[in-house]
């Protein structure tokens, strides 16, 4: 029998159940976490980390000090749910506070702009040369329109060292109008087509099986659902892939989508059965609806003795051993089928139940990364 080497050690904190972007925010509550470390500066608390960023568009412009000295440059991107700007002075910012400001127009000025209006206003510490600020696209858009080509107009000013010495900078490569001198940006976001799917057991639902986690200031619905060995052996039992869903419930025991936000992309099929060792064993196959085949795919799954595994919420990890497992599988251009099989049934010794969740993320998602690429 085939056996899936399991991934066994610390792993990037909940991995598959917090990898993609969603469309709800709200960054309240004790158990927040945030991938990009957000930093709380004044009113506009969000300075990213761009190494965390998985751009749909992206572009590099100016930063002219003093209106003709070259400081650095500044980068514009989106994901699906922010507006990014990095701003990277060579030689550094002056000290003081709130040395970066930025605002996002849709109208371009007639005239240089007060920037001490500005509404998003960020202090850079002592020694950096590069913040990352990030505005939320629901603070610049109608809801909905988020996966549009939006066209914005970004002013960035920044109090830079320049030439050895304290210059005021503008981003951009294009000269803006009026008497006083300043930059603009031209930036238009790109859409990302990413669709964040979790195996949702409409034929047994169980509201302790619904978990929620914040995310990049997004909450997801998910779910880790109980089976018992004796009940699952040698039945091919199937689950819907689910994208969006802000209901623990998204669909009736018949399969049919309930939840409005909901859509199914695929399904799940899991059969359990006793290996030639006597030991139990579950087949795990996923099958993707035909036109996500031009997508990237990654295939990530959890099988555990607990519903949730050991974690460590200070330094985002979640911790694998032979009692929980994570298992994944990068899916080549055109496959929308995948089986694992022969993974081990995860119980406690008292136990025949074993917890499954299931992930597929389709597009231009963050991916998790491949702890273990080879299956």
């Amino acid at each position: 029998m085939k056996k899936f080497l399991p991934v066994i050690g610390v792993l990037t904190y909940f991995l598959f159940f917090v990898s993609c972007q969603d469309n709800k925010s709200d960054p309240s509550g004790s158990d927040y976490l945030d991938i990009y470390d957000f930093v709380e500066t004044k009113d506009f608390n969000r300075i990213a980390i761009p190494e965390k960023i998985t751009y749909c568009g992206e572009q590099e412009e100016c930063l002219w000090a003093g209106q003709n000295i070259d400081a650095g440059k500044v980068i514009v991107g989106n994901d699906g749910n922010n507006l990014y700007v990095t701003v990277i002075s060579d030689e550094g910012f002056q000290s003081g506070t709130e040395q970066v400001k930025i605002d996002v127009v849709t109208s371009l000025p007639s005239s240089r702009p007060p920037a001490g209006q500005f509404p998003y206003k960020v202090d850079v510490e002592e020694n950096e040369t590069q913040v990352t600020v990030q505005i939320p696209l629901s603070d610049l858009v109608e809801p909905g329109d988020e996966c549009t080509n939006n066209q914005f107009y970004v002013l960035v000013h920044a109090d830079v060292i320049a030439d050895n010495s304290g210059e005021t900078a503008w981003g951009g490569c294009d000269d803006g109008t009026g008497n006083a001198w300043w930059y603009y940006i031209d930036y238009t976001t790109q859409c990302c087509q990413c669709w964040c799917s979790f195996g949702n057991d409409y034929q047994n639902p169980d509201e302790k099986c619904c978990l929620n986690m914040w995310f990049g200031g997004t909450m997801f619905t998910f779910w880790s659902n109980k089976y018992s060995f004796a009940e699952m052996k040698d039945q091919e039992y199937n689950l819907s892939l689910i994208v969006n869903a802000l209901e623990c419930a998204p669909q009736d025991t018949d399969g049919n989508i309930t939840d409005p936000a909901a859509t199914k992309v695929g399904e799940v099929f899991i059969k359990a059965y006793e290996g030639d060792d006597g030991k139990p064993y579950v087949d795990i196959k996923y099958v993707l609806e035909d036109k996500y085949a031009a997508s990237s795919i990654q295939l990530d799954l959890y099988i555990g003795a607990d519903r949730v595994p050991q974690h460590d919420l200070e330094n985002k990890v979640i911790i694998t051993d032979e009692k929980h497992m994570i298992f994944q599988h990068e899916m080549v251009a055109g496959e929308t089928t995948f089986e694992f099989k022969g993974l081990p049934w995860l119980s406690h010794d008292e136990s025949d139940e074993t917890f499954i969740s299931l992930h597929a993320a389709i597009g231009d998602c963050p991916m998790p990364s491949l702890q273990n690429p080879v299956y």
